[in-house]
């Protein structure tokens, strides 16, 4: 007996494939895993041996999460299977027919469907929510390339709004810590460039420890000098002396 199918995850099969087929091209879905309330899986038929780059496994989630934020209704309904078939292969959504990997069996004369206006189509008989807008945020965790099966896999989870925004705000944070921490040492060495009594203090060294090699000394006080030339022009030619 096949496990019950959680409509949140479920929903988010089908937000995320529509991103994957936007992103890769690979229409075809080889397996679902979506009877966890927070977290699914979704394999792809992807004839490649190069796996999709981080790149572009960012693009996915973001395409799917567009798809979340413009909080569009999913559409059940039930059709002809001849008609629909007819339908859906002259007019395809994204560029997906409503058949997985595995076909409905033949048996089955009327097809359950499930649209995302042109964004994804799907013959899947569980339930859904409403809108895309009703999930919350889809974060991918993990990828799984597998050529020698022809598959990509992405596992995902479902996470809420306030817990992406806090994750955003403290890589910004991060982030604007590290510029600060970068900019203040480009700073202190630009002062220090320009600080004659430094740069004297420098050159002095420099000379000591090359008395057997004038060439070299004459060279790292050219190179000192013109870096204090240089910083002193872009700060509008103010040297400084610092007083000890």
């Amino acid at each position: 007996m096949s496990k019950v199918r959680d409509p949140i995850t479920d929903t988010a099969c089908h937000i995320l494939k529509g991103a994957v087929v936007t992103v890769l091209g690979t229409p075809v879905t080889a397996s679902v895993e979506c009877n966890n309330k927070v977290k699914g899986r979704l394999t792809v038929e992807y004839d490649s041996d190069v796996k999709p780059s981080d790149e572009n496994v960012k693009r996915i989630e973001k395409e799917a999460n567009n798809i979340v934020k413009a909080n569009l209704p999913l559409k059940a309904f039930s059709m002809d299977r001849k008609e629909a078939e007819t339908k859906y292969t002259e007019s395809k959504v994204n560029n997906t027919y409503i058949y997985d990997k595995f076909p409905v069996p033949e048996s089955v004369t009327t097809l359950t469907l499930v649209e995302i206006e042109n964004w994804n189509i799907n013959c899947c008989p569980a339930q859904h929510l409403e809108k895309t807008g009703d999930i919350g945020y889809i974060k991918i965790i993990g990828t799984n390339h597998r050529p020698q099966k022809k598959e990509f896999e992405l596992r995902f989870e479902i996470v809420s709004k306030e817990a992406v925004e806090a994750e955003q705000a403290a890589q910004d944070k991060s982030r604007l810590e590290k510029e600060k921490k970068i900019k203040d040492e480009q700073d202190r060495l630009k002062r220090e460039s320009t600080n004659i009594e430094l740069v004297t203090k420098r050159v002095m060294e420099i000379t000591l420890a090359n008395q057997q090699d004038k060439s070299k000394a004459i060279t790292e006080i050219s190179t000192l000098l013109n870096i204090l030339k240089n910083n002193s022009y872009m700060n509008g030619m103010n040297c400084t002396i610092s007083k000890q």
